[in-house]
């Protein structure tokens, strides 16, 4: 059995098609999809119209379930904003098809139990990988688990099992290429990384981007989002871990204070990185 397994798209269109393209070319058996489709830009429904179509799995990630949370009374709060653009912006049937997936799926393949999972319930910038994978395989039984969330493509033995991240097609934090995997199930595991060139089609992504209304309502996030497409680096964590410090100790924040020291920490976040402007 040959499987492809994408995750973390985070809106970006251009590089799913980019996927999507490839696959043609591939004599794949099962298409899997690994969770957070949407919330980071304008093709949410262009997006989620393509997995339905094409995907035999498809569990939910973390920013699935920010929108099955969606509360309005975060709407102008600048770190709930994206989220706010997102729920509006998807249609109603894509809105009940988010509601209708699982969070994990355990499938068959030759005599291998394979366990797709997000993993964000599992994972912390602060954890050793070993533990996340100690506390999955606490909870599950598998021979091999595939996971999204970091963004960072992965290929580990442990505990005489198999842990295999795609990487992010849309988004990617340890270095800048689209990334994807076809898993081939034989007697063996053999693990095949796609990978396509970001600076190739990165002039028209941003074209793209600026133009829509999702950059103009988010401002600092796109751009974060972007800078993290360009040089493949975990900028949204980072400016996130950054706010909250400064935040952490000052209680109950308006919704004009909060916003003020958002922008604030871009600027600074910006020469702290010496971050190129696009």
């Amino acid at each position: 059995m040959r499987l492809a397994v994408l995750s973390d798209i985070h809106s970006n269109l251009i590089a799913l098609n980019l996927a999507i393209d490839d696959l043609k070319k591939e004599n794949v058996d099962k298409i899997c999809f690994l969770g957070d489709y949407v919330t980071d830009g304008e093709s949410d429904n262009e997006i989620l119209g393509i997995i339905k179509n094409i995907s035999d799995y498809t569990i939910l990630g973390n920013r699935e379930k920010y929108i099955l949370d969606y509360s309005p009374l975060k709407k102008n709060y600048n770190n709930y904003k994206t989220i706010h653009t997102t729920y509006n912006n998807l249609s109603k049937d894509n809105l009940k098809y988010i509601e209708s997936l699982k969070e994990y799926y355990i499938i068959k393949a030759k005599d291998f139990n394979i366990l797709m999972i997000h993993g964000n319930q599992y994972y912390s910038d602060k954890d050793n990988i070993e533990e996340v994978f100690d506390k999955i395989i606490n909870d599950f039984d598998f021979d091999i688990c595939l996971f999204g969330h970091s963004h960072k493509y992965l290929y580990r033995k442990y505990k005489n099992k198999i842990f295999i991240n795609p990487g992010s097609i849309g988004q990617s934090n340890d270095y800048s290429s689209y990334k994807y995997c076809i898993i081939e199930i034989i007697d063996e595991i053999n693990v095949i990384l796609k990978e396509f060139n970001v600076r190739e089609s990165f002039d028209k992504l941003v074209n793209y981007y600026k133009k829509t209304k999702y950059y103009k309502n988010n401002y600092v996030w796109a751009n974060l989002v972007l800078y993290t497409i360009r040089d493949g680096l975990a900028y949204c964590p980072l400016f996130l871990e950054e706010f909250n410090n400064r935040i952490e100790k000052l209680g109950e924040l308006s919704e004009k204070k909060f916003n003020k020291i958002w922008d604030k920490t871009f600027k600074d976040f910006k020469k702290t990185y010496d971050i190129e402007e696009i």
